[in-house]
């Protein structure tokens, strides 16, 4: 993929922003709506394997990788005038050599991976890849990830995690594999969802369409079920929105808590209810405010943790 200087300046002021730390939510919503090209998703990626090709020779003195790819000298500059003034250790980075990918509280990541798809993880995931000449498989250890698939019919491009397979040739989807359930939807083209252990029939998932599994620990009884959902809402967590239909609060709040380093709590009553919403994650208690004020609850200080309790 090709990359012009001024693209590569662009990425580098936006590398700089996310070392920095949280963004404001307008320079978090203009940071989204830039990296939505792929393009530009792709020459943010270069600068965070530049950042740690020097964070490698920081640390370990090995001699960097030979790569396709050769970043111009303001990309390489301006990665390496941020190093002065961040330590090398600070946050949780891709492990590319290891070809595994990671992150953590409130750390979301996205990849190219070497056949040209992308891989974007959510919070609080882990996933370990493999492309070789037969097949691309992601093994989703746990968490959220959404892929757009790089068109190949002589290697199809394999999702597996919590038991099942989703098989892909070009598409877009999202996976969710989290508290024991598993969830994927397509956002373009069509995918395959099967069992690995090969009960029940395969399932085709068209742009548009959610396949939901409750409990991945035990095998379905029944048909999965296939319902629809707004293609446009498939991957919003990417611009750290949350959607939910029908979803128990106590779902909620454990999405929202991995977002942020201090606990946010749910009385066991309130904890049961099933509501439908949607909710900005920004400042975190802007966002606790904010899902209070649509569960019409109220936030209690409990010293270490803030606790949700139905309004009286």
């Amino acid at each position: 993929m090709i990359v012009d200087d001024d693209i590569e300046q662009e990425a580098a002021q936006w590398f700089a922003a996310q070392r920095r730390g949280p963004m404001p939510l307008d320079e978090r919503q203009a940071f989204d709506a830039w990296r939505a090209d792929p393009v530009h998703q792709a020459a943010l990626n270069r600068m965070h394997e530049v950042w740690g090709e020097v964070s490698s020779v920081g640390k370990m003195g090995v001699a960097a990788r030979r790569r396709a790819f050769r970043p111009n000298r303001a990309a390489i500059a301006a990665v390496l005038v941020l190093g002065l003034a961040v330590s090398l250790g600070a946050g949780a980075w891709w492990r590319l050599d290891r070809q595994t990918a990671q992150t953590g509280v409130g750390e979301q990541r996205s990849q190219e991976l070497s056949d040209g798809s992308i891989m974007a993880l959510n919070v609080v995931t882990q996933a370990r890849y493999d492309i070789n000449a037969r097949e691309r498989v992601v093994h989703l250890n746990e968490g959220e990830a959404a892929f757009v698939v790089r068109k190949d019919p002589e290697r199809p491009f394999l999702v597996r995690t919590a038991g099942y397979e989703v098989r892909a040739v070009g598409t877009a989807f999202n996976v969710r594999n989290r508290d024991e359930s598993l969830d994927v939807a397509v956002k373009e083209g069509v995918v395959q969802v099967r069992r690995l252990d090969g009960g029940g029939r395969p399932v085709l998932l068209r742009a548009g369409q959610r396949l939901h599994v409750k409990n991945t620990s035990s095998p379905p009884r029944t048909d999965l079920k296939v319902t629809q959902v707004a293609a446009g809402s498939v991957d919003e967590w990417r611009q750290r929105v949350l959607t939910y239909e029908d979803a128990p609060v106590s779902q909620v709040v454990r999405d929202v808590n991995r977002f942020y380093e201090r606990p946010l709590l749910a009385d066991p009553i309130l904890g049961r209810r099933h509501v439908t919403l949607r909710l900005v994650i920004d400042d975190r208690a802007d966002t606790v405010k904010r899902l209070a004020a649509l569960l019409g609850a109220e936030v209690h200080d409990a010293g270490r943790e803030d606790a949700l309790k139905a309004a009286a």
